[in-house]
């Protein structure tokens, strides 16, 4: 049991090291993240409708439009090899995505506000947390286009951050878990 939580731990500890690590460079290489993910979402979206294309023929008997199967394909195909020779575009998708994400979470926040009204340390931090998502939201709709070319590489940047620091302190959990079964 020991040895578990102690594998665990390191496990926990190396792989928090590396996201903090890989999220500090990730924000000071922001755009080169960010084209980087544009690239590799668009290559999968080529991938996955040459794929359905290929499987949609092949088992054209099996299914039961074949036809709509293979248009799926190559409707799939088009957009990724689209996006791979216009990666400003999927960028600003992205981006848009992203804004749209934070405005419907705000709403929730905000509807979470006023259902918990009662409650008011859960009403003022839904409350607030509804505020810093509109106004992320609205940051990241009114710097359009030029924020683009950073934002999603800075957002995944941050999570790895973020994720690298809970690793940690649960490595400091188990390690302080392991030390009071010793005793």
């Amino acid at each position: 049991m020991e040895n578990i939580i102690k594998r665990s731990g390191e496990f926990l500890l190396s792989e928090g090291i590396f996201l903090i690590i890989t999220g500090i460079v990730m924000l000071y290489l922001a755009k080169t993240a960010t084209l980087l993910l544009a690239f590799i979402l668009s290559v999968g979206l080529l991938f996955i409708g040459l794929y359905r294309f290929i499987n949609s023929i092949v088992m054209r008997k099996e299914i039961s439009s074949p036809f709509l199967s293979v248009m799926s394909g190559i409707f799939l195909a088009v957009i990724g090899l689209y996006l791979i020779y216009h990666p400003l575009f999927n960028i600003m998708i992205l981006t848009i995505a992203a804004a749209l994400y934070f405005i419907i979470e705000s709403i929730n926040s905000f509807s979470l506000a006023v259902s918990n009204g009662g409650f008011k340390k859960v009403f003022w931090i839904s409350l607030f947390t509804g505020i810093i998502q509109l106004m992320l939201a609205i940051i990241i709709i009114l710097g359009l286009p030029y924020n683009s070319l950073w934002f999603i590489g800075m957002l995944i940047g941050v999570n790895f951050i973020f994720s690298g620091i809970t690793n940690i302190s649960g490595y400091f959990h188990l390690k302080q878990l392991s030390t009071e079964l010793n005793h």
